[in-house]
């Protein structure tokens, strides 16, 4: 399902509402990590701060969010660096798009390893946590097509799909300890807020309010109902 949001994602584009679909991508995407990623996070951060004392473990009370920290650094400087290499006539640099989508690849499969080792118990939260994320692939797919960073062409497209195929199949091939996917999670959480608002903030791209305040509203009620 995720694999398939960057194949076919583009035909979305060509429907008239396509903006509306995006910022309430967005609102789902906002609600999964206020509402359910970071309540997740900071429990995880307090028993991993109690279980450190007496470890090596560096900086054990900080640890998962300076991951979520990184997160959001990391592709605000994406952000900055393809906006920096922009030509005279707009387009990015060869090298920072084929950079951008290595670092989405590496993001998207990040994203399907949770679905294998998910920190949230049960069945309801993983689908919960699978359409979020369906709808948050839809706003990357759609930033980097808005940017012309190539997921128009073949290449790019099939990379990010795989990528998704990659990080599932090494979720079921591997196993790492559950502090390491807290950090994980808190990593991908500083993503999420972070691509959220480059692709609805800036330059006043055409957001649209309201579909973005109904999903992030819908969605909040719907993790309060299931996971309480």
């Amino acid at each position: 399902m995720l694999a398939s949001i960057y194949l076919f994602g583009g035909k979305l584009r060509a429907r008239p509402r396509h903006r509306a679909w995006i910022s309430m991508a967005g609102g789902v995407s906002v609600a999964t990590v206020f509402v359910d990623m970071l309540p997740e996070i900071s429990e995880r951060q307090a028993k991993f701060a109690a279980n450190a004392h007496g470890t090596a473990a560096l900086f054990p009370e900080q640890a998962i969010y300076l991951c979520a920290m990184l997160g959001f650094v990391l592709f605000y400087g994406l952000q900055y660096m393809v906006a920096s290499s922009l030509s005279p006539d707009g387009q990015p640099s060869r090298f920072s798009c084929s950079l951008r989508i290595v670092a989405f690849a590496g993001y998207s499969s990040l994203i399907a390893y949770l679905l294998v080792h998910s920190i949230w118990p049960g069945v309801p939260s993983l689908i919960l946590y699978a359409v979020a994320m369906a709808f948050h692939l839809l706003l990357i797919d759609h930033s980097l097509a808005d940017g012309n960073v190539g997921t128009g062409q073949g290449w790019g497209r099939f990379s990010l799909a795989l990528a998704i195929m990659l990080g599932w199949s090494a979720g079921m091939l591997t196993a790492i300890p559950e502090q390491w996917l807290a950090r994980i999670t808190g990593f991908v959480s500083g993503a999420v807020i972070m691509n959220f608002l480059v692709v609805e903030l800036p330059e006043g791209r055409g957001g649209s309010f309201w579909p973005f305040v109904l999903a992030a509203a819908g969605y909040t009620f719907v993790l309060i109902v299931v996971l309480g």
